[in-house]
């Protein structure tokens, strides 16, 4: 079972500048966080494989999505605490892409599907879990 946890852009009033600190605990949430896709800059603290794309995903109410490198994915995540999420099972396309794309889905999907944790430091997402960590940044407008 494929599962991902949600990456998230900043609207209104709780956006942060790119040099903020982590946001204090309590202070983040997924109803606070939405829209723009994120952008994966960073999977299990390596750069991404030259030639890669990058993996991206977004929130929209109780849903996440995005592209895996590869394909597209889409499936619910649900808010425990402040910074901490569940994730459901995700729809996965199915399309078959040549390397390094299958490689960095596969280990980004893997990654994303163990994710119990979120946090905004310095304008970056960053999500962890028990298989590892992804560090996403906003796309430049």
């Amino acid at each position: 079972m494929l599962a991902v946890a949600a990456c998230l852009a900043l609207t209104g009033g709780a956006c942060a500048s790119r040099d903020a600190a982590p946001a204090a605990s309590g202070s983040l949430s997924l109803a606070a966080l939405a829209g723009t896709p994120w952008t994966l800059v960073s999977l299990g603290g390596q750069p991404l494989p030259p030639g890669a794309r990058p993996p991206t995903a977004a929130l929209d109410g109780a849903r996440v999505f995005g592209f895996g490198g590869c394909n597209r994915y889409a499936g619910p995540v649900e808010e425990r605490s402040s910074g901490a999420i569940t994730i459901g099972s995700l729809a996965v396309t199915k399309m078959a892409c040549p390397s390094p794309a299958m490689e960095v889905e596969d280990r980004y999907l893997a990654v994303l599907g163990r994710a119990t944790q979120y946090v905004l430091a310095g304008g970056r997402l960053v999500l962890s879990g028990s298989a590892s960590e992804l560090v996403f940044e906003r796309p430049a407008p």
